[in-house]
């Protein structure tokens, strides 16, 4: 199971990795120095005496002949005559140089042939020798070298150098991961040591400092993402924090005034005028519906979407308020353009509140036997109507919360437009005032995108 500390973890990988690359080097250096098997080794070593004998091969001026050898080379042949033996011999059979004497060097002269093994007795030990024989070619001359080594000679050696390229190998491994683990855990501290720097910071924010931001200098650049992400998220709570402290000043301010209003009719007793009192209770009664709508279509969690036809629901809408427009002496007309029938993954009862909204807009602005257009278009709706339409200058602020226009509706709260703009946006959709320079009255246009529309 993996440390929670991000430094443990790197910690682990960075060692893990190392012992990794430690054992693979240490099984490459055992296969090095310890062969298969003991003739495969002697057999080895006598290929490379024969090539550092042909090395070392020099002709003088006069004739004679002489071999030097490394140091290590020649101390082992001057030290250990019965174990080790060379011999050269020029293409007449002469000998041109040699080891010293010993039971090794005579039985290397002895030797009829290539290849062989030879036994030699000294001081009643026989010891069992590998001999090898191979031409050579030097300043145009050709040379037979012969070579003998014991295998006890060879395996001693070899069992010394392995156990002395371990231990170093050991040592060297142990001091390389030791310092290895000490960079590796000063650099992580480092690399980390920002991260702890923007926790800090992060623990100080609340609501009284949103706009605090975590600064990204000095992090890793995989880390600056999330950082980044981070950072927008916090601007967007902090949007949405203001917008809230808005939303309740502006309905505190929208509030006081009915309220005002009745506390004056009530305190007058019987001078107060009934139908004054019911109006500015139906106003209050309107605005706390639609501050509760314009809370609930602002959250994303209240929304559940499904296959919708926008048709169907938009005409629902439209028979809804038929009571409305004939009160208001407006006929509503719902019409078709092209193929309109189109399915919408959407929250219907939303879609309902969005018509509902757009239609109420147009029969309350429409003046009397005036009509309020529906069409049903391929990429949407629209709700036209032959009111007074929208002053060039009021129309940027036409879906700010709790605005009217001038002059003020007294039964509006200067929500309802506010909450269709929100419905679209939780649905991806887009809902704008239609451009009628030369026209009377208004078009609310709302535009479904083509890859959320469902066609049969």
């Amino acid at each position: 199971m993996l440390p929670s500390s991000l430094t443990a973890r790197l910690m682990v990988a960075a060692f893990t990795g190392l012992l990794a690359a430690t054992a693979t080097g240490l099984g490459l250096m055992a296969l090095q120095v310890w062969p298969l098997s003991p003739e495969r080794m002697l057999r080895a070593e006598l290929r490379e005496e024969i090539e550092h004998i042909g090395e070392g091969l020099r002709m003088h001026a006069d004739g004679r002949a002489e071999v030097r050898l490394k140091d290590y080379l020649a101390n082992t042949y001057d030290a250990m005559p019965k174990d080790a033996a060379f011999q050269v011999r020029d293409e007449h059979g002469r000998i041109v140089a040699q080891s010293i004497a010993g039971p090794a060097l005579q039985a290397l002269a002895a030797m009829p042939g290539d290849g062989q093994l030879i036994q030699v007795r000294s001081g009643g030990t026989v010891l069992r020798l590998q001999a090898s024989e191979e031409q050579l070619l030097h300043d145009g001359r050709r040379y037979t070298v012969r070579v003998a080594r014991s295998d006890r000679l060879v395996t001693t050696l070899k069992d010394y150098a392995g156990k002395l390229y371990l231990r170093a190998g050991l040592v060297t491994g142990l001091l390389a991961l030791i310092t290895f683990v000490l960079v590796v855990f000063l650099t992580v501290r480092r690399m980390v040591r920002p991260l702890y720097r923007i926790s800090a910071v992060a623990a100080q924010i609340g609501p009284r400092n949103l706009g605090t931001r975590l600064g990204t200098d000095g992090l890793p650049a995989e880390l600056v993402p999330l950082i980044q992400a981070f950072n927008a998220a916090l601007a967007r709570l902090e949007n949405g924090y203001r917008v809230q402290q808005e939303f309740l000043a502006s309905a505190a301010h929208e509030l006081k005034t009915p309220l005002a209003l009745l506390q004056a009719e009530i305190e007058l007793g019987g001078a107060a005028d009934k139908a004054v009192l019911l109006r500015d209770t139906a106003l209050m009664a309107r605005q706390v519906h639609q501050l509760l709508q314009l809370a609930e279509v602002s959250e994303g969690h209240n929304y559940q979407f499904a296959s919708v036809d926008l048709a169907d629901v938009v005409t629902d809408a439209a028979h809804y308020l038929e009571r409305l427009a004939g009160q208001k002496s407006v006929r509503l007309v719902v019409g078709f353009e092209g193929n309109a029938a189109a399915a919408v993954e959407a929250d219907a009862a939303a879609i309902f509140v969005l018509a509902k909204n757009l239609l109420e807009n147009a029969i309350h602005h429409s003046p009397q036997g005036g009509e309020v257009r529906v069409r049903l278009r391929v990429d949407g709706f629209s709700v036209e109507d032959e009111g007074p339409g929208v002053a060039a200058d009021d129309r940027p602020r036409l879906f700010e919360r709790f605005w009217r226009g001038a002059p003020r509706e007294s039964e509006g709260a200067g929500l309802g437009l506010a909450i269709c703009k929100e419905i679209c946006q939780a649905h991806g959709w887009s809902i704008h005032l239609d451009a009628r320079p030369t026209a009377t009255g208004a078009c609310f246009v709302v535009t479904v995108p083509p890859g959320r529309l469902q066609r049969p």
